[in-house]
């Protein structure tokens, strides 16, 4: 017996070719085929067969056909669709740094105590907050998430190696966080499996961000307590520095030979970590986000980084926008696709933050499990006028984040910011070695190759489960059907046979 454990066992089980009528999932035997069947289905890899039998008086032949005219039937489903979105409704535009009130950072209210909303934190949160540098070469800088929604159109794309356009939502200019949310919320409405929703940067023009107005683009900082998943006691604090770019550039091969946008994108969002002690009270230490986890490094709090005057640094990666505690160059992938850091390109300082938190938590600290992270070395106090006293007074923008909402992509691989595991979960507790940078075969965005490919796969094994079920279905009706003619016939039969003894 063949056993496939979770959803790609689910999937495979339909392309393997199988003697018996069942196969082990997950411990539990699940019905495989139709009593009869042979399934063919066209993939971006080729031809995939599928036959079984059911002894050998009955055989069913299936064909698939290609999927064209059930994507053609997706556009006419968007369509009529989109009208139930309306454009009447009175929208509320999110409030930018340039229109929205700003507020002091105030002395902490914790006094020792376990803080139990995000306002206590606040005066913590600006005060650790972390000074980038980027590379002397970079061309794609910060912007405010506003800034960003005003440049886009939002679109319904069709999932798949032939992925495209099904429709524009909102056009360029017409897009705000409120409207966003609202978008969102009518497309959770519509069931669509094969499709999800696309922020896209029109103009080319804009990838460059905001670079003219960079200490004036606030950080985006999400915080949250961390509990003991056995004794729910919380056990320390979390403060995600989320940076926003309008683009991520492409990666050379070694540097400098030019093999297409390889990892470029639209929407970028990248993070620095912060953890503190349960009471908010002392710095543990600070996590480097860089590539989706894949080169992340935890450092404590006496490791990281620091200015003359005693703020975290974070450098940047040239295109890729990924953090890190030195600067210079960073190995990865078979030295093929390398990062490059440095401290003498442009600085970012950010004079003011946004406080984010997850729906529905209003000023409440949202609670997850804590993944384990134990970091070894010295702390010091989160607030103070010691040797790692901030230099730099910030402001809390009071802007409101609807956008927060939305669930889409941001470009074509980017994950919404709350989708993302760094956002709804603990930080990841495991620091990227050296060694694992190095010999780790997958190119930074090479998921924009493989994964239209994966969802084209994906639909073929969708289709081929819904011709199997109907399939199913209409085998059980065709047996009653011949099972009551049977019945019938042995009837007459025996009607016949009486008649002849009479």
């Amino acid at each position: 017996m063949l056993a496939l454990n979770g959803k790609l066992g689910r999937r495979l089980m339909y392309l393997i070719p199988v003697a018996s009528s069942r196969l082990s999932i997950n411990s539990k035997e699940q019905p495989l085929c139709p009593p009869a069947g042979s399934i063919a289905l066209r993939t971006p890899f080729g031809a995939v067969r599928l036959a079984s039998t059911r002894g050998s008086t009955h055989q069913v032949s299936l064909r698939i056909t290609a999927s064209s005219e059930r994507q053609s039937d997706t556009v006419k489903d968007v369509k009529p669709a989109l009208k139930h979105l309306g454009t009447s409704r009175q929208l509320r535009r999110s409030e930018t740094p340039e229109t929205a009130p700003h507020k002091q950072s105030r002395p902490s209210t914790t006094g020792g105590t376990t803080p139990e909303t995000v306002e206590e934190l606040e005066e913590i949160i600006a005060n650790n907050c972390p000074v980038f540098y980027f590379h002397p070469a970079e061309k794609y800088f910060p912007c405010t998430v506003p800034w960003f929604l005003e440049r886009c159109e939002l679109q319904v794309i069709r999932k798949g190696w032939r992925r495209r356009v099904l429709e524009v939502v909102e056009a360029v200019g017409k897009l705000d966080g409120e409207r966003l949310k609202q978008a969102q919320e009518w497309f959770a409405g519509q069931n669509w499996r094969r499709m999800f929703l696309m922020l896209r940067l029109v103009s080319p023009e804009h990838r460059r961000g905001q670079p003219g107005k960079l200490n004036q683009i606030p950080i985006y900082a999400h915080v949250k307590a961390l509990t003991d998943p056995q004794t729910g006691r919380r056990t320390a604090l979390e403060v995600n520095y989320c940076k926003f770019l309008a683009y991520n550039g492409s990666y050379k091969l070694f540097g400098w030979i030019y093999i297409g946008e390889v990892g470029a994108h639209d929407g970028d969002w990248e993070h620095v970590t912060m953890r503190l002690s349960a009471d908010g009270s002392t710095v543990l230490g600070f996590y480097y986000s860089a590539h989706r986890h894949m080169d992340g490094v935890w450092r404590s709090a006496d490791e990281a980084p620091r200015g003359a005057d005693g703020r975290l640094l974070a450098h940047v990666a040239l295109n890729g926008h990924g953090s890190y505690p030195t600067a210079g160059f960073i190995p990865r992938n078979l030295l093929a696709f390398n990062d490059y850091t440095s401290n003498q390109g442009a600085v970012w300082d950010p004079d003011s933050l946004v406080i984010v938190t997850n729906s529905g938590q209003g000023g409440q600290l949202p609670s997850v499990e804590d993944r384990g992270q134990e970091l070894n070395g010295s702390s010091y106090p989160s607030l103070g006028n010691g040797p790692h006293a901030p230099g730099k007074q910030r402001t809390i923008l009071r802007e409101q984040a609807p956008w927060l909402e939305y669930k889409g992509r941001w470009g074509s691989t980017v994950e919404a910011p709350a989708q993302q595991e760094w956002f709804a979960k603990a930080e990841n507790p495991v620091s990227r070695s050296f060694l694992k940078q190095v010999l780790f075969p997958l190119a930074p965005g090479i998921e924009s190759i493989y994964e239209p490919a994966m969802e084209e796969v994906e639909e073929a094994l969708d289709t081929a489960k819904e011709n199997v079920d109907q399939l199913q279905s209409e085998a059980r009706e065709a047996m009653k059907a011949m099972d009551g003619n049977i019945e019938k016939a042995e009837d007459k039969i025996e009607q016949w046979i009486k008649s002849r003894r009479k």
